[in-house]
């Protein structure tokens, strides 16, 4: 057991490095081989051109604009030379145009736009590119008549420069907030459909879970559970329960429970430790819940009167509604004879995220946010799955002390009244009249 927290440390760092390299430097790499072997493929071609003479019509043609091979050396150097330079500059603005972004709105944006595949493409392309002029270059020395080298340089630097365009206003418009609320809303959605294997084999826990603890090795996020582990050592040992303690997203310092267990020996302590994956940054790609607290993060700083930003506010509001929807089902979950147990909390995070919104909207007293979360209250409650259900009458008197507090307005009474009466067909008839309240209370501006 004193390897435990050694080897645990190492198994997160190679699985971080593994994670870095699939999700970010696999596409670009991929792109920087194939121009590689493009120009080898290049070079052969012109190499084995045989004797003038016996050239093709195209060659024929293409060899008077090429030259001889001192020409064909100064043209790649300057076309190496521009692209490598272009090149450095333009990443240098994105990167000022990525923190812009980062400082407006949160500091997270760079993994939602690192993750995107045409980013990382983007990215690939343009070194590949690079890479081929200055490996033609040096290959031209040896190259009787590097025509197609030539040629092909020549093309593919233009095609840069028009795609440099391109690029500049995809992350431009990646910077939008419209667009990067959406990204995020997105990812949350495919985090969420990765969590769905954890919920599906395990059962809502009853009550607090007691037995043999299973201590954190060390100190992070839990970031993923492996199923296939636990699943095969719940096979292993027939009479074995399992109750994990902190959901996907949840930090967790050394020492702290991991799991119960019904009743364990070492191996089974260690087993369970090791599909337990801890990771000192959380993980958006299967952590929903880190992307709903970049919303959370951008929506707060944008309501309150940190920024004071309505418009802003707007669409992150907008956004939650959008999760509320996608999320409006129950997810499947074991039967009660399950024997593991998974605590699944992102529901609940959802509600208290447009509730911490309220609580922004009442301090900078942004009476147009509000209106919009009342009716974003209204809209999904009839949809909302069971557990989120049973918080809306705490969510719904939170609303109507913090809607006291506004003056009122038209589109505030409207929200008022839309919230009341949604309140009414659900069953929340004690918060309906609290509510009603409020908008009898309320004097119109």
């Amino acid at each position: 057991m004193a390897q435990g927290p050694a080897r645990q440390t190492v198994r997160t760092t190679i699985e971080r490095l593994h994670r870095s390299l699939f999700e970010f430097i696999a596409v670009p790499a991929l792109i920087v081989v194939a121009f590689v072997i493009l120009a080898e493929a290049i070079d052969w071609l012109d190499n084995h051109a045989g004797p003038a003479h016996s050239w093709s019509p195209l060659r024929r043609w293409l060899a008077q604009y090429v030259g001889d091979t001192q020409s064909a050396i100064g043209v790649l150097t300057a076309i190496a030379g521009s692209l490598f330079t272009v090149t450095s500059i333009t990443f240098s603005i994105l990167i000022l145009a990525v923190q812009q972004g980062a400082t407006v709105l949160n500091s997270q944006i760079v993994d939602h736009y690192l993750r995107r595949s045409s980013n990382r493409a983007w990215f690939g392309f343009f070194v590949g590119i690079s890479l081929f002029a200055l490996i033609t270059l040096v290959q031209t020395t040896h190259t009787r008549a590097p025509i197609f080298g030539v040629m092909m340089s020549t093309i593919l630097g233009a095609v840069a420069l028009f795609a440099l365009i391109l690029l500049i206003y995809g992350t431009i418009d990646q910077m939008r907030p419209a667009t990067l609320i959406e990204a995020m809303v997105d990812t949350a959605v495919a985090a969420r459909q990765r969590q769905l294997p954890l919920l599906t084999v395990s059962k809502a826990p009853n009550g607090q879970a007691t037995g043999t603890v299973v201590p954190a090795p060390l100190s992070g996020h839990l970031a993923r559970v492996n199923i296939s582990a636990l699943q095969a050592l719940l096979a292993r040992h027939p009479d074995l329960r399992i109750a994990i303690h902190p959901a996907i997203g949840d930090f967790v310092t050394i020492g702290h429970p991991l799991a119960s267990l019904s009743h364990a020996d070492d191996d089974i302590v260690q087993t369970v430790g090791a599909a337990m994956v801890l990771t000192r940054k959380r993980d958006i790609a299967d952590d929903a819940g880190y992307s709903l607290h970049h919303l959370h993060t951008i929506g707060w700083t944008a309501i309150s009167t940190a920024r004071s930003d309505p418009a802003v506010g707007s669409i992150t509001v907008q956004a939650l509604r959008d999760l509320a929807v996608a999320w409006r089902q129950d997810p499947p979950r074991a039967s009660s004879d399950a024997r593991l147990t998974y605590d699944d909390r992102l529901p609940l995070q959802l509600v208290d995220t447009i509730e911490s919104l309220m609580v922004a909207s009442s301090e900078s007293r942004q009476h147009q946010t509000m209106a919009l979360i009342l009716d974003t209250l209204a809209a999904i409650l009839p949809v909302m799955p069971n557990v989120q259900r049973r918080a809306m009458p705490s969510v719904m008197r939170t609303a109507a002390q913090l809607a006291a507090s506004h003056t009122r307005t038209r589109v505030m009474g409207q929200a008022l009244a839309q919230c009341e009466q949604a309140c009414r067909r659900h069953g929340l008839h004690d918060e309906a009249a609290i509510l009603s309240d409020v908008v009898c209370s309320q004097s119109p501006v």
